[in-house]
């Protein structure tokens, strides 16, 4: 296991004590950045750490514990501390819930996640293949068949979004699109937000996304888009009109 290179310079003792372990966060980031260390390059230990700060060991367990949480660090046990191979993944997490519980942002994440969506109409039609138009057709059959029998499948719903981009080989777009679909659905489990009334209806919304890509109608796809969202939308500010009208009366 190779060890923190002895060449590079300390870090420098801070100045400034109040947040300190913001601060040390922000020192250690700089220090990556300013060294070029990558993926898998070892860190001095905690304890040196502090001592090359002038802080306490605690400030920098906590900033530590703050850095893996953001996917920047790896602590290795009886190893030491390595820089991690970057990943937007902890950042995604902590926007689907940081907005879980408040329906006031929602019109926003629809509106960039309509037009991301919207954007890549002609990229995705570029790249549709017939594997692809077969498991979108699986999961609209699916959303088909739990309509018929009177609810709505969120799977199959989740499946379809996630088939559009199947080919398009952009993680984070793909994840970030994921993310905006899974906080409509936290919306609906933990801020009341209802889920589609109609589920037959929900179904017929999406059937002329796929055939619009199906026939390569790059116009035809992106209204059929529109036209999902819009009922999304009206949907989410529906409701918020009516807790605006319980929170007067109450």
């Amino acid at each position: 296991m190779s060890a923190p290179d002895k060449s590079r310079p300390p870090l420098k003792a801070l100045k400034r004590k109040q947040m300190l372990y913001q601060v040390v966060q922000d020192e250690v980031k700089s220090y990556i950045i300013e060294h070029s260390l990558k993926a898998g390059d070892p860190l001095p230990a905690e304890t040196e750490l502090a001592q090359q700060l002038n802080v306490s060991r605690n400030s920098v367990r906590e900033a530590v514990k703050a850095l893996e949480a953001l996917g920047i660090l790896e602590a290795r046990h009886g190893t030491g501390l390595f820089v991690r191979d970057f990943s937007f993944d902890p950042i995604l997490d902590n926007l689907a819930y940081g907005i879980m519980f408040d329906l006031k942002p929602l019109i926003d994440v629809l509106e960039v996640r309509f037009h991301l969506e919207y954007s890549m109409v002609e990229k995705v039609i570029q790249k549709v293949s017939p594997e692809q138009i077969q498991r979108l057709g699986d999961a609209l059959d699916q959303m088909q068949a739990a309509a018929e029998q009177g609810y709505y499948s969120a799977e199959a719903d989740r499946a379809f979004h996630r088939h559009l981009y199947d080919h398009i080989n952009n993680y984070v777009l793909w994840r970030i699109l994921d993310i905006f679909w899974t906080v409509l659905r936290q919306a609906e489990d933990h801020a009341a937000l209802p889920r589609p009334a109609d589920p037959v209806e929900s179904h017929r919304v999406h059937m002329p996304i796929m055939e619009a890509l199906k026939a390569g109608d790059a116009d035809a796809m992106r209204s059929a888009i529109a036209w999902h969202y819009q009922g999304i939308e009206a949907r989410v500010r529906r409701h918020q009109e009516e807790q605006a009208k319980r929170s007067e009366n109450s």
